[in-house]
């Protein structure tokens, strides 16, 4: 994703908010955050596995400078807002894109624990899960499958998702 866009779309308000996020990162205000100054906010928010958000600094260092500059912590920042940190339950690794997830635990409220597959150990069948939860979906089915439950009403019909698309933020 394209983050520069996503932020050209915020309202101000989280515009703002993005680089106040961005600013009480950069400690020294050199306009780079270092891994020793992303580390410290990982462990501020109590995050767990420290190490694999070592992982994740790597992968938002898209410069591969050792840094991450404004455009670099946006994507950061969409990942915090959203909740969008999910490793994978069968090898660790960060998940970017599409994952499958165990649909009693998600209903349940559940899908937190030990329940994400990246797509690699989902079809290689890389994890252990309790038996009686062998149906797993992709989150774009997911996705699609809560929308449907949900379909705005006639009365609802003037509202436009593709018009504003950060409404869940």
């Amino acid at each position: 994703m394209d983050f520069i866009v996503y932020y050209a779309r915020l309202p101000e308000s989280q515009k703002r908010e993005a680089t106040k996020f961005f600013n009480s990162l950069d400690k020294d205000g050199d306009g780079k955050i270092t891994v020793e100054d992303f580390m410290g906010w990982v462990k501020q928010r109590g995050f767990k596995s420290i190490n694999k958000y070592e992982t994740i600094f790597k992968e938002l260092d898209k410069h591969e400078n050792g840094t991450l500059d404004f455009d670099e912590v946006l994507m950061l920042f969409y990942l915090y807002k959203s909740g969008r940190f999910v490793f994978c339950d069968g090898c660790g690794a960060f998940i970017k894109g599409n994952y499958f997830t165990c649909l009693k635990c998600f209903n349940a409220g559940k899908s937190a624990e030990g329940c994400d597959l990246c797509c690699s150990c989902y079809r290689d069948d890389n994890f252990q899960h309790r038996d009686d939860h062998a149906t797993f979906v992709d989150t774009h089915a997911l996705l699609i499958s809560i929308w449907r439950q949900n379909k705005p009403s006639a009365s609802a019909a003037g509202f436009n998702f593709y018009s504003n698309p950060f409404f869940f933020l």
